[in-house]
């Protein structure tokens, strides 16, 4: 069924056969009468899975215009994509068109000038071609066969992927067709609610393509470290690191830039001390392109032994070769998150190893429960089930609504409002967003002059629309921050820092120290040089929400008798200490203990639930100190208190939203430009949950 150069690419290569998504494949995605969600881990043959049949179907058209839009989320992985797609259309008439700020000016215009084959292109890049190029984009997405998008589980629960989501129905309206969507994915367990966001229209099938469960080996491993005044961790995880990783290719996973700064190193100067090479990289964010690029050609290379301390930026399907194992450093915050780091090591037949390093402490509440080890256990028995985050849905978006709106009118010069609230919510993503809420989003919007309405009843932009879609990031949804970049006096980009540093500071970045010789505060940019003194860090620090499902099945660990092979000698003696603690305090069958002169209230219940709980003892309580509130307990909360609130009636979610700054709820991009009003409907909607709650608090005064 596949067209002859794909079979001759594939006979090149040696392959005996297909796996079994790739047979699956092929028959679904030729028809094209629907989406596809092609599901499977790292390396597991999806890239494959959907370009061969595409490509078979593109193969004999000589027509103009764009047939296939492949959307990624990384530049990096449509430099990898657009190798491997060259190589894969050698010797055929199909063209591969890479499109991001890096890509050179000559190569975007031969494909403005003769569109045709794949275009691989960002969201932001997207946004900017339909925002600023509109009749060009008509023109050249008009044959448009296919929309494909890489590693799909990366845009899902994100302002990013809502923004994708709408740009995917902008392309459709401008066609004025459905084209079939193929997304690539890890494996997720809720898959209709990944049919609803590849696609919120039920009238277009969707089919699923899950790679089924494989005999393919795992080797799993925690370690618990237990950090004290005498014990220095770090020293001790670096160590391990050194001793069990060097020599081999593998990916150190970490959960902050400041980590993987520190960890790097101190691995470093072990290697220093010990007089060995220094096989270990660091990958992060806020780290230039070249370096991180350089530390994924060694990896692909495979010339030598690199072991990259990274953060999430390697966690997706950037192509960095044979990784012969994976280390978490900490807690793993995430099922999926740390299923697509798994898939990353044990390819061409060998096993998959996953080493989590554990870290507790010694003395506090969360310390005495060993609660990192019990969630490491926890995150582990979960992916041993096949069990993931689901999607959060029902949310508004506002920022994000803004930034389409202001691109929608933008596109066309000038919009009326009954037809921008058809575009973007009735046929587009913002599903939920009513014509009264939408009336209220534009008189706010009207009110700051971000858009203004002609006598025609037309809505333009407005002078301080203008200098919002003027900004060099106006295309992306992430939250602005004040961010310096870092440049070598002596030649070459270092990174990026979050604050405006002085002459003279040092800065630890790229694992390395700099000391500040000068700062230009209107390009918001610091000159550098390598130095020996000790610099700090210019980092700022988000913490992740841990799903409440992973809470649940602490807890259960925790009631369990259960051993668990995985664990080594510490790991398994410092869980008998957490259960010994549980067991003392009854939390099987109470939920609150008196610790340190004060009354917890344990819910096992997520953050997000625990939060809202925090607002209504706020709402109805005068005197109550909220101490802490995490995803497992609140502190500072007595049996009475609950007593107290319950007789009261249920609140209205927005009027617990409405306690809280009008800063502390800032948390996207444009949120600072809308009403008090609608601030805290989207707080309340993406933040809180009221009736599950109250039915928390419910069950907890019947079980006291």
């Amino acid at each position: 069924m596949l067209a002859s150069s794909v079979q001759r690419w594939i006979w090149k290569q040696g392959w005996t056969s297909l796996n079994e998504i790739q047979e699956k494949s092929i028959p679904i995605i030729l028809k094209a009468d629907s989406d596809v969600i092609i599901s499977a881990a790292t390396a597991g043959g999806k890239t494959e899975a959907a370009l061969f049949p595409i490509l078979t179907s593109i193969d004999n058209d000589n027509s103009s215009g764009c047939k296939v839009l492949y959307i990624s989320p990384l530049k990096a992985l449509i430099n990898d994509q657009y190798r491997r797609l060259l190589d894969i259309t050698e010797g055929t008439h199909i063209k591969v068109t890479p499109w991001h700020q890096d890509v050179s000016i000559s190569l975007k215009n031969r494909f403005l000038k003769t569109p045709s084959g794949i275009l691989i292109i960002t969201p932001e890049s997207l946004e900017s071609f339909l925002m600023n190029r509109r009749e060009i984009a008509e023109y050249i997405l008009e044959s448009l066969q296919y929309i494909v998008i890489d590693e799909l589980h990366a845009f899902i629960g994100t302002e990013r992927g809502i923004q994708l989501q709408s740009l995917l129905s902008r392309v459709e309206i401008m066609v004025n067709r459905r084209i079939p969507r193929i997304a690539m994915s890890a494996t997720f367990s809720d898959f209709d609610s990944v049919k609803a966001f590849l696609r919120n229209k039920s009238e277009f099938p969707c089919s699923v393509i899950l790679q089924e469960k494989s005999s393919h080996e795992v080797k799993i491993l925690i370690k618990e470290y237990i950090s004290s005044e005498n014990v220095n961790v770090g020293d001790n995880i670096c160590n391990g690191i050194l001793n069990k990783l060097r020599g081999t290719n593998n990916l150190v996973f970490v959960n902050s830039r400041f980590e993987a700064e520190e960890y790097t190193t101190k691995l470093k100067i072990l290697c220093e001390e010990n007089n060995i090479p220094n096989e270990f990289r660091i990958h992060h964010g806020n780290l230039s392109s070249e370096i991180r690029g350089s530390v994924e050609r060694e990896l692909q290379e495979g010339r030598y032994p690199v072991t990259a301390i990274c953060t999430s930026t390697l966690e997706l399907g950037v192509d960095i070769g044979k990784v012969k194992s994976i280390a978490q450093i900490g807690v793993a915050n995430s099922v999926s998150g740390l299923r697509q780091r798994l898939g990353r090591s044990g390819r061409r037949n060998e096993p998959s190893i996953l080493r989590i390093l554990s870290i507790d402490g010694e003395s506090g509440l969360l310390d005495e429960l060993r609660k990192n080890l019990f969630q490491n256990i926890a995150v582990v028995e979960l992916l041993k089930e096949h069990k993931f985050e689901t999607l959060s849905v029902g949310n508004y978006h506002f920022s994000t609504l803004i930034q389409q709106l202001l691109s929608l009118i933008a596109s066309y010069g000038g919009i009326l409002a009954k037809e921008a609230w058809h575009y973007l919510c009735i046929n587009g993503v913002f599903k939920n967003i009513t014509p009264s809420v939408f009336l209220k989003l534009l008189h706010c919007l009207g009110e700051k002059k971000v858009i203004s309405q002609l006598h025609t009843g037309e809505i333009i932009i407005g002078w301080v629309g203008e200098k919002i879609i003027r900004e060099v990031d106006f295309y992306a949804t992430f939250m602005k921050t004040d961010d310096y970049t870092i440049l070598d006096i002596n030649g070459g980009r270092i990174g990026i820092i979050q604050g405006e540093p002085r002459k003279g500071d040092v800065i630890k970045l790229a694992a390395k120290h700099w000391e500040v010789e000068k700062v230009s505060k209107r390009n918001k940019t610091a000159y550098v040089y390598q130095t020996d003194k000790d610099g700090i860090l210019f980092f700022d620090g988000v913490g992740m929400d841990v799903s409440s499902f992973i809470v649940e099945k602490m807890k259960e660990v925790y009631c369990s008798l259960d051993e668990y092979p995985y664990l080594d000698l510490n790991a398994k003696t410092q869980l008998k200490v957490g259960r010994n603690f549980f067991s003392q305090c009854a939390l099987n069958s109470t939920s609150f203990i008196e610790y340190d002169k004060r009354s917890t209230l344990f819910t096992w219940a997520g953050f997000r639930i625990n939060h809202t709980i925090e607002l209504i003892l706020m709402r109805y309580l005068d005197n109550i100190e909220i101490e802490e509130c995490n995803e497992i307990y609140i502190a500072g909360v007595k049996p009475s208190d609950v007593v107290c609130v319950l007789k009261q009636e249920k609140p209205k979610v927005v009027d617990l939203a409405s306690l809280l700054d009008f800063e502390i709820k800032l948390r996207h991009k444009y949120d600072y430009l809308l009403t008090d009003e609608l601030l805290n409907m989207e707080y309340a909607k993406s933040c809180l949950d009221v009736d599950g709650a109250w039915n928390i608090l419910k069950n907890i005064l019947n079980l006291n």
